[in-house]
């Protein structure tokens, strides 16, 4: 059994140095690989609901009373944070009614589906991990040595 998952394990990280881009001559600096300056992404759009906003805004809000009430005590201020936060609180409860839903279940063929939002760590999390498993991968074939 054990076997099974080392075959495995080498047939991921063979992929990974296949996929991995190659140095010409003069790129190699100091042992490591030296990338070319492609595109430069900006920071991710955040695409949030209408619910998602007013929670985000009510917390904000929220926070930004507390700390005004904490440095010049309640007055006024305090007071209209305080009603914007208990406002977005309670749109976000009874958005689920005002809101139409996005996917109906007649058009999909799978009902049972939930569709996966694009969070920009997963891919940063899955290359972690993959480069965690590569160096216990050949720490431990150096050991068997």
């Amino acid at each position: 059994m054990p076997n099974k998952y080392e075959r495995e394990i080498e047939e991921i990280l063979r992929n990974l140095e296949r996929s991995e881009p190659k140095a010409s001559f003069g790129q190699r600096v100091s042992g490591r690989m030296r990338r070319r300056a492609g595109p430069r992404r900006g920071l991710p759009a955040l695409h949030l609901t209408f619910s998602e906003w007013c929670l985000a805004t009510a917390i904000i809000a929220a926070l930004a009373a507390g700390g005004w009430a904490y440095a010049n005590g309640g007055n006024l201020i305090t007071g209209i944070l305080a009603l914007i936060g208990a406002l977005c609180v309670l749109l976000v409860a009874i958005s689920s009614f005002l809101t139409k839903p996005r996917y109906s279940s007649s058009t999909g063929h799978y009902t049972n589906v939930t569709p996966l939002r694009n969070n920009p760590f997963r891919r940063l999390m899955a290359n972690w991990h993959l480069l965690r498993l590569k160096f216990r991968y050949r720490n431990r074939k150096n050991q068997e040595r």
